[in-house]
């Protein structure tokens, strides 16, 4: 590529692997900018990220906004299509909070660096009025449900992987991704350190590929003695370097899951059951087992243990009841002689 003779002009065929060449503010659209923050300034992204940002942009920002100049775009042009994904003109369906959050979210950043390279001199997509995203109902399994769950999984293919997700609260994605070598049985953890993701090729096929974790940082989960001794016993007959395969020895899908899930919550007579609820399940047994909120972080994979408090802070009846009871003893303890 490099010419002995002159000198290769690096910064000319980096600027010829760009979408677009450069142009002021007056001539490009906001298509043309979209394409160009994606190839030039998303280069160090999660590439299941950089897909998600493309299928948005492609979707619903230049199906929208994407003809228009950069610098004509308004506040009020942007509040008007965040509108109108509430609404679902355009498409097939209105678009649910947390998705328009996203799209927006987008759309925002690619903005932000249009204002850094000098394309606009203010964000249109600021202070825009955003749909409230609800909190997701958290279905965690009673005790009486667990029973039934254990019952049901009996002989299912997927019957200790469903066992390790309801005693550790991994993620499908960390499950299914288990290799042998993230266990270590002397010291007695599990380390999570990737996921299996499922990306699409150039020929918008699927393909599964580890990646990083949600969090992007590795964890050691110490689970129960059961646990650990489930995985013992798996250990003598694996044919995989998965922990968990399927007939052909390689690891199970998402969509598996969910099949086999299916067929369980027909068995213990419920209409709905997802794989997340197990997850759910496990934080709500940690916390009437009483683990401190930092473990209990630390073992589900959170940003932070204020999104832990957050997501499961919330107690049953017979928590409030166990702490009600605390309470009483230790009034009574220390307060008897002065309150009567």
């Amino acid at each position: 590529m490099e010419n002995s003779n002159e000198k290769f002009d690096v910064l000319a065929y980096m600027r010829s692997l760009t979408p677009t060449e450069k142009r002021d503010n007056n001539s490009i659209t906001l298509k043309e900018w979209n394409e160009r923050w994606i190839t030039i300034y998303c280069k160090r992204i999660k590439q299941t990220t950089k897909e998600a940002y493309i299928c948005y942009v492609n979707k619903h920002i230049n199906r929208v906004l994407g003809d228009l100049y950069i610098n004509e775009i308004t506040r009020e042009d942007i509040q008007l299509f965040v509108n109108s994904m509430s609404l679902g003109i355009g498409l097939k369906k209105p678009l649910s909070s947390k998705s328009i959050k996203n799209v927006h979210g987008i759309l925002h950043k690619s903005l932000d660096v249009a204002v850094e390279n000098g394309y606009l001199e203010t964000n249109p997509a600021k202070r825009n009025d955003l749909p409230k995203i609800s909190k997701p109902n958290i279905h965690a399994l009673s005790i009486e449900e667990i029973k039934k769950f254990l019952i049901a999984v009996k002989g299912n293919e997927k019957e200790n992987l469903f066992k390790l997700t309801l005693f550790t609260g991994l993620r499908a994605g960390e499950v299914i991704g288990l290799t042998w070598d993230c266990i270590n049985f002397e010291e007695g953890y599990i380390s999570v350190y990737r996921q299996l993701v499922r990306v699409k090729d150039d020929n918008d096929k699927y393909y599964y590929k580890f990646s990083s974790l949600k969090s992007g940082r590795a964890r050691r989960l110490y689970p129960a003695t059961f646990v650990l001794n489930l995985l013992y016993k798996m250990k003598d007959n694996k044919k995989s370097e998965f922990v968990f395969c399927n007939s052909e020895n390689t690891h199970f899908t998402h969509s598996s899951l969910h099949s086999s899930l299916k067929k369980i919550a027909n068995k213990m007579g419920v209409s709905e059951f997802r794989f997340h609820d197990l997850r759910h399940t496990y934080a709500t047994l940690s916390i009437r087992s009483d683990i401190d909120t930092m473990t209990l972080k630390e073992n589900m994979g959170h940003f932070s243990a204020a999104f832990t408090l957050d997501v499961y802070g919330h107690c049953d009846k017979r928590m409030k009841i166990a702490g009600s009871e605390k309470m009483d003893k230790f009034i009574s303890d220390n307060f008897d002689n002065y309150i009567w």
